[in-house]
């Protein structure tokens, strides 16, 4: 039964290129799709790249993991389904394949839950200025009328209603997004060695597997020290993880 869904998981992969995005109008992506419908794996991915050159879309990222996927890269499809799903956070189809190439790698089955990642609809200095707005409109529309000793006017009372649901959003959402912008994943399709300190000398502290997902604690010159989803702590070369940020 296990190997059923596993196949059927497989099969998924290979036909959801096609219908992942039929809106967008570049001749890359169209190409790529076209690349990708015969087999012609190299092709589709130097397409979507190309694509991606032009306009990043949800669509292209998550074609051009498929693409690595196909051809046995599936570490660098995990950054790019990633990516994806970051990019359209609500899109099922792009969190289900997410899952079943990171379930290929024998990784933990989920992805990032959908508030962490629609954290990520706004950059992080727009999410700054909608809170320190929210913040100040509050403060106003609460000191104002105490100050001419008028009674709240219902203009007012909206405003605080909509002032005060602004900054409760925000608030989180800035938190959530700098943490999310502080993630990504291993990209060799190689376990990497985590170093005890930022040099490829350095004793070893652990193990990072192809995929994993890990949070940056810290950079120096080219490595990262993160922790991984699996707990593991150390430096790790830039070559070897890449944030989703990127």
């Amino acid at each position: 039964m296990i190997s059923f869904f596993r196949i059927l998981a497989l099969y998924s992969l290979t036909a959801i290129a096609v219908f992942a995005a039929t809106s967008e109008t570049e001749p890359p992506f169209q190409s790529g799709i076209e690349a990708y419908q015969n087999t012609e794996y190299k092709t589709a991915k130097a397409q979507f790249t190309a694509a991606l050159e032009l306009d990043e879309t949800a669509a292209a990222r998550h074609n051009l993991g498929l693409a690595h996927f196909q051809l046995g890269a599936p570490a660098e499809a995990v950054w790019q389904l990633e990516r994806a799903h970051l990019l359209e956070p609500f899109n099922a189809g792009y969190r289900y394949k997410l899952e079943a190439v990171r379930q290929e790698l024998g990784l933990f089955a989920g992805s990032p839950k959908w508030y962490v990642l629609a954290s990520a609809a706004f950059a992080t200095k727009t999410w700054v200025i909608i809170a320190t707005i929210s913040f100040w409109l509050l403060l106003a529309v609460f000191i104002l009328p105490r100050i001419n000793g008028a009674k709240p006017s219902l203009g007012i009372k909206t405003l605080r209603v909509i002032s005060m649901a602004a900054l409760t959003l925000s608030i989180p959402s800035l938190w959530l997004n700098l943490r999310l912008l502080q993630t990504g994943t291993i990209i060799t399709d190689e376990a990497s060695s985590l170093h005890a300190a930022p040099a490829s000398a350095a004793p070893e502290s652990g193990t990072a597997r192809p995929g994993e997902r890990a949070r940056i604690l810290d950079q120096y010159n080219h490595f990262y020290e993160i922790e991984t989803e699996g707990q593991a702590t150390g430096w790790i070369s830039k070559d070897a993880f890449r944030p989703l940020a990127d």
